[in-house]
């Protein structure tokens, strides 16, 4: 018996590509620092893209689950900063990392900026 064929806008697949985003970051959030490399605010920047990134796929998974458009923004924009703040807070607590409040605000201007991108959802 065969699997029925996956539509592009198939929630299944947008969880699965948020899902698997998520563990990415959260992964990249814990290792260690490269001794000797400074990227200052290239940095920030890069929170700020990571974000917008994840906010636009929750929003796409939750579109193509068929919820309302506040649902929609509401899980993209509050999931995403949450997520951020909450990375940062783990940062803050190992070792060898540190929670910085400029990644936070990086994080959540990126989370707007990704929520707010999608024009083609509705």
């Amino acid at each position: 018996m065969t699997s029925p064929p996956v539509r592009r806008n198939s929630p299944r697949i947008w969880w699965a590509v948020t899902g698997g985003y998520a563990v990415a970051i959260a992964v990249l959030a814990v290792l260690p620092p490269t001794p000797g490399i400074s990227v200052g605010y290239l940095d920030k920047l890069a929170h700020l893209c990571e974000y917008a990134l994840f906010a636009w796929c929750l929003r796409r998974a939750a579109h193509a689950s068929a919820f309302s458009r506040s649902s929609e923004l509401l899980l993209a924009l509050g999931f995403s900063i949450a997520y951020g703040a909450l990375l940062e807070g783990i940062q803050g607590v190992l070792g060898y990392r540190s929670a910085e409040w400029g990644d936070v605000i990086a994080n959540t201007v990126g989370a707007v900026i990704g929520t707010g991108f999608d024009k083609k959802v509705r």
